[in-house]
């Protein structure tokens, strides 16, 4: 039977076990494979920091972290500025049609990583009939095959994919957070001669705070993290020059691909070491945790 000292317990079990079992044991388990090596279906040898000194040398890696950092910045610059420049039009008691807006640009968001990657690789592909190069035709330039040209290209059909789906989630995240803020200090600041520019550097963007970072912290995390644009616009994560190769896709296709699962491993362990450290940069420069008065 239940009581009020057991109860607790008893609810809070299931998350716990949860935890336990899919987030504890597999980053002990992680960390341990790390210092082996897989040779044959189930034996592994102790190699010590062998697979960590292979990610000294490993010629991809640096590939990887290009493409993942360039893939981050540019999707927290493009899906920090444009949803926010959207959301203030669409919260402007003048612009007609909000609504249908809306839920237009939402959409996309229910769609599938699979639907999406799919469309987005007929939409880039090099033939001379797709979208985008019939209209690099009539503007009297060569089609392209933007998957495959150069890395730039390539992240930026990563970036151009990702925001596609994800801008209309952060318009509503905006737009949530610009009807918190009372329209009498918009008028005051009004009244008091402020500008458009100035209203929005001095009312706006201090009053959308909290959110803003929410949106700078899941948009940085959801782009180090990012698998599956990579894995779906380059068919299996399969790239020449490792144009579209990302840190979590070099990582899938060591394990899963080579069956090196000791190095796959170690890598896993120190990509979760650094994104323990930005992490605690992140929220010591941020601010996160501590009281209004005390920033």
């Amino acid at each position: 039977m239940l009581t009020k000292r057991t109860a607790p317990y008893f609810f809070c079990a299931p998350f716990i076990i949860t935890f336990l079992v899919f987030m504890l044991y597999p980053m002990y388990d992680m960390v341990y494979r790390s210092f082996y090596k897989l040779e044959g279906i189930r034996t592994y040898r102790f190699v010590g920091f062998d697979n960590y000194q292979r990610i000294l040398t490993d010629p991809h890696i640096p590939n990887a972290m290009v493409t993942t950092l360039g893939f981050t910045l540019g999707i927290v610059i493009v899906n920090l500025v444009v949803p926010l420049l959207l959301a203030i039009v669409l919260h402007h008691n003048l612009t007609p049609f909000k609504n249908i807006f809306r839920s237009a640009f939402y959409i996309p968001a229910l769609t599938s990583i699979v639907v999406a990657g799919i469309f987005f690789r007929l939409f880039l592909a090099g033939n001379a009939d797709t979208p985008l190069n019939a209209l690099m035709t009539l503007l009297g330039n060569e089609p392209r095959n933007w998957l495959f040209d150069t890395k730039i290209t390539g992240i930026i059909a990563l970036v151009f994919t990702s925001t596609w789906r994800w801008l209309g989630l952060n318009i509503l995240y905006f737009l949530a957070a610009l009807q918190t803020i009372s329209q009498e200090i918009y008028d005051a600041a009004h009244v008091d001669g402020a500008s458009a520019i100035q209203r929005f550097t001095h009312v706006t963007l201090p009053g959308i705070r909290p959110i803003l970072i929410f949106v700078m912290t899941i948009l940085t995390y959801g782009g180090l993290r990012m698998f599956g644009e990579s894995y779906v616009l380059w068919a299996g994560g399969t790239t020449p020059g490792d144009i579209g190769l990302t840190i979590v896709l070099y990582i899938y296709r060591t394990a899963f691909g080579h069956f090196d699962m000791g190095y796959a491993s170690a890598m896993s362990v120190v990509f979760f070491a650094i994104l323990m450290i930005l992490n605690f940069i992140y929220i010591s420069t941020m601010g996160i945790g501590k009281r209004g008065e005390e920033r």
